[in-house]
């Protein structure tokens, strides 16, 4: 009988060793075949099949004009995100399809004394095409582009004389912007690179340009319709779960 039972126990011992040396703490360990067609052993994580990012976004935009002598603006756009990543069989290829929320301002004083302040608020729906490539335990790259798609939600202009007194204007209004048509719907592309550290955070720049432009008006000097677009980077920081 205690023969019996020391067996076993030396069997359960061997069976839990063989696990500690497959899998550490944290849930990795280093396969011995590549894990990709013509790529080097990778190490493999618990982000086989896919992974979420919640993120925070900071982007300069400038709105650039297509009339001439025309200066651009300079918006400042804050947004967080909320995205799905989908690795595709076994490939270093994903997808990624998310929503975004933001709200971006522009302001400017005169030397006269008045001020301009532009401010909207617009959703958006990236979807993404990246290749990941996995450096080190915890730690991988992920060049990515694609195209978004962009809903203007309000937006208001305002106008304030040296003396305090102000007008507003709704941009997306055609009552109030009869002279100007600014698009509640865009078509757009960015293409970027993400890094995650730790298999947590991610930490990403993008290059964001409009297809669609987001406001048109009739120039009488040039006597055709100028287009206004933004384009400009983005820098991100964001939670890996």
């Amino acid at each position: 009988m205690k023969a019996i039972r020391l067996t076993a126990v030396i069997l359960l011992l061997t069976v839990c060793q063989s696990s500690f040396a497959q899998y550490d703490d944290n849930e990795y360990y280093y396969d011995t075949q590549p894990r990709y067609s013509g790529y080097h052993p990778t190490y493999v994580d618990n982000y086989e099949e896919g992974w979420c990012n919640f993120y925070g976004e900071y982007s300069p935009l400038k709105n650039y004009t297509t009339a001439p002598g025309a200066e651009d603006r300079l918006f400042h756009t804050a947004t967080i995100g909320f995205s799905y990543n989908y690795v595709i069989d076994n490939t270093p290829i994903t997808t990624e399809v998310g929503f975004e929320a933001s709200g971006s301002w522009f302001s400017e004083r005169y030397n006269d004394g008045s001020k301009t302040n532009l401010n909207f608020y617009s959703g958006k729906i990236p979807l993404n095409l990246g290749v990941r490539f996995p450096v080190a335990e915890g730690f991988w790259i992920v060049p990515y582009g694609g195209i978004s798609v962009k809903w203007n939600v309000y937006g208001e202009e305002r106008e304030t004389d040296r003396n305090g007194n102000s007008r507003t204007w709704k941009i997306f209004s055609e009552s109030d912007m009869y002279d100007s048509d600014y698009n509640r719907w865009q078509l757009g592309y960015q293409a970027g690179l993400k890094f995650v550290i730790g298999n947590c955070v991610s930490i990403g720049a993008a290059w964001k340009a409009d297809i669609t432009s987001f406001c048109s008006y009739w120039d009488p000097d040039t006597k055709t319709e100028e287009k206004e677009r933004f384009r400009g980077f983005a820098f991100t920081l964001g939670y890996i779960f």
